[in-house]
């Protein structure tokens, strides 16, 4: 019985991932999202709806006074991104290894929402059970997480596909093979 050995990455693929590393633990630097929230307090309203903050945070200690739980479940939470995203982009890559610009913007797009809200939901789940939630409070936690999670994730997602596309564009193709004479 023949195997295929399956695809291996393609680069504007591993940049998604790098990007989606990087923008967790961007958001994971409270200085940093802290000002952010301060100049732009529309992004304060689905913490204080219950929902979770952003995307999901990579950090080392919990921040401030939270528990171990929350930090545990935000690292979850970067978890699951991640392995969501990697299970796109390998599934995607089966199909085109090395997409041309415009399909790796697309491609960086879609994943990175998809990630983000995947994430969220670990986090929201959570956040129901501590706060011991009914089952309706639980439903319409998860529902309006998915939004506000797809909502939200548009704009980091707009930037990974880009650096995407830029590593698409910019990657050189092997030059083809002679012609056997």
């Amino acid at each position: 019985m023949p195997t295929k050995t399956p695809p291996a990455l393609g680069r504007a693929d591993i940049a998604t991932l790098a990007m989606l590393v990087l923008l967790a633990v961007l958001v994971g630097i409270w200085p940093l999202t802290g000002s952010l929230t301060t100049w732009v307090p529309y992004l304060a309203i689905p913490a204080a709806a219950g929902l979770p903050y952003l995307w999901p945070p990579l950090r080392l200690v919990p921040l401030g006074e939270t528990t171990w739980a929350f930090w545990i479940a935000d690292t979850a939470g970067v978890l699951v991104m991640l392995a969501v995203a990697w299970a796109m982009l390998r599934a995607a890559a089966r199909k085109r290894l090395r997409p041309r610009a415009g399909r790796a913007f697309w491609r960086g797009l879609w994943v990175t929402i998809v990630a983000i809200v995947a994430g969220n939901l670990v986090r929201a789940v959570f956040s129901s059970f501590v706060v011991h939630a009914d089952l309706g409070t639980y439903l319409g936690t998860l529902a309006a997480g998915i939004l506000i999670s797809a909502l939200t994730a548009i704009v980091p997602g707009a930037l990974v596909g880009a650096v995407a596309a830029l590593v698409s564009a910019t990657a050189r193709a092997a030059p083809a093979p002679a012609p056997a004479r």
